[in-house]
């Protein structure tokens, strides 16, 4: 017998609560925590904490395949592969042969313009001072170019060549890969990862490589120039040496964790599109929003905490620059002001 006929809203008023509470899924606990009120800033914390580990244990008593995570150091076989993505051996080498020359042509350059400094002016203003500053000048832009754009572009064909391969697999796979994954972990691999391959390593790895030769040239010539330096690097390199240790160790766990915390995001997207029907018509709209905010709650401590860490030791870099440079320049000034020894401009400024 037809007892109403309308909407779900209708329906729920006409048989006084009773559809509403038949189709209800949720339990006691479910229904206080939906309930809850959101100021109880403890609980929001130590359930966005959980949270990951509360969808794995959901996610196996479902019969879907648990989400691995790699621990410890990358491994020289993840390099191989990366590099033979990129080209090969030959293209890791050819990149390294341009980031030498490009810092070896910027000392160069920094050590003429020294010595064109020290010129009097009517020699300055010379062809042949002229041409030599521009045409080194133009040499050293010419060379930071090409090695720039070589590297994002080998970066890229890598990217490309293990998008490929990951599309090729899962265009490949049995039905049951498809059963044990969620669609959110799917979509993770192919839009955040593969974006990070494309935007961010890139960039990353440029900035390492420059700042790295960098490095190497800086210390090289203050050595060279001021061989005092060398007593304040013992302790600076101990203390860059302790700051890479925990930094890297920390870093790597925490970015494996946010790439972890993400798939869940996406899933819960997908089961909101797919699935909000059932969730209007069983009232589980306030447990899919909280379940959601708790998710992303998880993702977003993860991501911050990658963030603040790079930060920390960001500081902590720039504090040992700051130091070496302190003492270069003291010792400079000391050991020019006493004749103890002759200090060129020009290799100072290359320090």
């Amino acid at each position: 017998k037809i007892k109403c006929k309308g909407s779900y809203t209708a329906c729920v008023e006409a048989s006084e609560g009773k559809l509403a509470a038949s189709f209800q899924t949720l339990n006691d606990e479910d229904k206080s925590t939906v309930k809850s009120s959101a100021s109880s800033s403890d609980i929001r914390r130590n359930s966005s904490f959980l949270s990951l580990q509360a969808n794995e244990k959901s996610s196996s008593s479902s019969g879907v395949a648990r989400e691995d995570r790699n621990t410890g150091i990358i491994k020289r076989k993840t390099w191989k592969e990366y590099t033979v993505a990129m080209g090969g051996i030959y293209v890791g080498f050819l990149l390294f042969i341009l980031y030498c020359v490009t810092q070896a042509s910027s000392l160069v350059t920094i050590i003429f313009f020294g010595e064109w400094a020290e010129q009097p002016d009517a020699v300055q203003s010379s062809s042949y001072w002229i041409g030599l500053v521009y045409g080194l000048t133009l040499v050293l832009i010419f060379f930071a170019f090409i090695r720039t754009r070589l590297t994002f572009f080998f970066c890229l064909k890598a990217s490309q060549h293990l998008h490929d391969a990951a599309a090729e697999a899962v265009l490949r796979a049995k039905i049951e890969f498809f059963d044990t994954n969620p669609l959110g972990r799917i979509l993770n691999r192919f839009s955040a990862d593969v974006g990070i391959a494309d935007d961010q390593l890139p960039l990353t790895l440029v900035d390492f490589l420059v700042g790295f030769f960098l490095a190497i040239g800086s210390v090289a010539t203050a050595i060279v120039s001021l061989p005092m330096t060398l007593l304040a690097l013992p302790p600076l390199l101990w203390y860059f040496v302790r700051l890479r240790k925990i930094f890297v160790t920390t870093t790597r766990e925490l970015k494996r964790l946010e790439g972890l915390a993400r798939s869940p995001t996406y899933a819960m997207i997908g089961e909101a599109l797919s699935g909000v029907a059932t969730m209007r018509a069983n009232d589980a709209i306030g447990f899919f929003q909280k379940k959601f905010e708790d998710v992303h709650d998880a993702h977003g401590r993860a991501f911050f905490a990658f963030v603040a860490s790079s930060r920390w030791f960001a500081i902590r870099m720039d504090f040992i620059a700051f130091v070496f440079m302190s003492v270069t320049s003291l010792l400079a000034v000391l050991f020019q002001d006493q004749g103890w020894l002759s200090i060129s401009p020009a290799g100072l400024g290359m320090c």
